[in-house]
């Protein structure tokens, strides 16, 4: 009997140490947890801070930006007055139109650039 009982108490102890070990292992994963949610937190705090700063920084140049320039299309003219830039009015381009006969003389030429590319044995 005495021999069941040693059994029993070093099996107790085993599962008192156990316990012990699991106690402060949960203890120390609870504070590392708590650490890192801390530290998310402080980073969210300072990540809103940032864009709340960049916000208000965008709004107040994008209302100077359109003070100071009207949109259009291509680079903006400068007056007399050094840095000073005058807006100009957008004007359409007109479309070039090619002639019947340069388009002949493009197409001849590239038929020949074909040619020649055939009889050197490039071609695909």
């Amino acid at each position: 009997m005495a021999k069941r009982e040693l059994e029993q108490a070093a099996g107790e102890t085993k599962l008192e140490e156990f316990a012990e070990d699991l106690g402060r292992l949960l203890g120390t994963a609870r504070g590392k947890a708590e650490n890192w949610l801390s530290q998310r937190q402080a980073i969210v705090k300072n990540l809103t801070h940032l864009r709340d700063t960049a916000t208000k920084l965008l709004s107040d140049l994008g209302q100077e930006a359109e003070k100071a320039f009207i949109r259009r299309r291509g680079r903006p003219r400068k007056d007399s007055i050094v840095g000073e830039i005058q807006p100009q009015p957008m004007t359409r381009k007109r479309k070039r139109k090619m002639s019947p006969e340069a388009r002949r003389r493009i197409s001849e030429a590239q038929k020949a650039r074909w040619a020649k590319q055939k009889a050197a044995g490039r071609h695909k």
